[in-house]
């Protein structure tokens, strides 16, 4: 046993190559040492490391190189971009430069034409105005005595001609600031309080201004309104714009209403059956304030009414429209 383990270490100190021809010739064997072996095989081994090392090398080396050639592309196409981004930015800066002068040029064109504007269209609203209020001082006041109450209507005709000429006037429809405005306004409200609006629904009157003879009295006295025809509870309206000074039980006159319209004018509604306003109220024209009745010297339904100008009765066909 002991010699046949010495046999198989013995052998197991070589290594045998052999090599046998296809031609002629024996079989030949190539007895290699251990130590040789593995001297060969510690160099097979390196020098396929090597191959291999070298290999990896050339391929590290061909891709850095390729990859400098991408980096370089890439940075010549960023450099060109960014000329391309400067030269714009220095384009885009010229035109701000020059847009800004244009604005601060138009701006100050602007502010200019603006003052001209404002200076032109006040002195128009006060050429307006000064036409105005010449026109109206030509019209004249009845309640000052500048004209008989006979022109009275002519007045008032004149006076919606010079309201629409005035509306003709402004420069804008929404206008409500503007002199012209203002004056529009002004003379609006003056017409609006002038008693022209007929006070009842019928246009029937029996009785007119002047003396007459008194069913009552049985005798001629002065007649100071005019008795217009209605039926009881008719609605009775405000002849113009004002505000109530009475509004109560007054003698002959019964229920009786009075509106203080500005400018020397006064209206009286008398036998009224029912007061639907109170003292101190105002009114807008064509307001309903009352009833039509009976009340007091009177003997059917009916509505007497009065203009006075400064407290002196007048006839009310010289005002009222119908």
């Amino acid at each position: 046993m002991k010699s046949l383990k010495g046999k198989i270490s013995a052998r197991r100190n070589y290594l045998s190559v052999m090599y046998i021809p296809h031609n002629k010739g024996g079989v030949k064997t190539i007895r290699i040492n251990h130590y040789r072996t593995t001297l060969l095989t510690t160099f097979a081994f390196m020098l396929v490391a090597l191959l291999v090392l070298t290999g990896y090398t050339l391929s590290v080396v061909k891709q850095n190189r390729e990859m400098k050639i991408q980096h370089t592309n890439e940075l010549n196409a960023i450099l060109s971009e960014k000329e391309q981004l400067e030269a714009l930015i220095a384009k885009q800066a010229k035109e701000l430069a020059e847009n800004a002068e244009i604005i601060t040029t138009m701006n100050s064109v602007k502010t200019i034409s603006e003052e001209a504007i404002d200076s032109y269209r006040e002195q128009y609203e006060n050429m307006v105005v000064a036409y105005i209020d010449k026109d109206l001082k030509e019209i004249g006041t009845v309640s000052r005595g500048d004209k008989k109450p006979a022109s009275f209507k002519e007045d008032v005709a004149e006076l919606r001609s010079l309201i629409s000429l005035v509306e003709s006037a402004k420069l804008s429809e929404d206008d409500v600031t503007s002199k012209i405005a203002q004056k529009e306004a002004q003379l609006n409200n003056y017409l609006d309080a002038l008693p022209t609006y007929w006070p009842v629904n019928s246009r029937t009157t029996f009785s007119g201004f002047g003396r007459r003879f008194h069913p009552i009295y049985k005798r001629y006295i002065m007649h100071d309104g005019l008795d217009m025809a209605g039926e009881k509870g008719d609605p009775v309206y405000a002849a113009g714009a004002g505000k109530v000074s009475f509004a109560g039980w007054n003698g002959g006159y019964g229920n009786c209403i009075i509106i203080d319209h500005g400018n020397g004018f006064k209206t009286y509604y008398a036998h009224l059956s029912k007061i639907l306003v109170k003292e101190g109220q105002r009114v807008s024209k064509a307001e309903k304030i009352g009833l039509v009745g009976s009340t007091g010297l009177s003997t059917s339904a009916h509505l007497h009414f009065e203009v006075r100008l400064n407290d002196k009765p007048t006839d009310p066909l010289s005002y009222i429209e119908p």
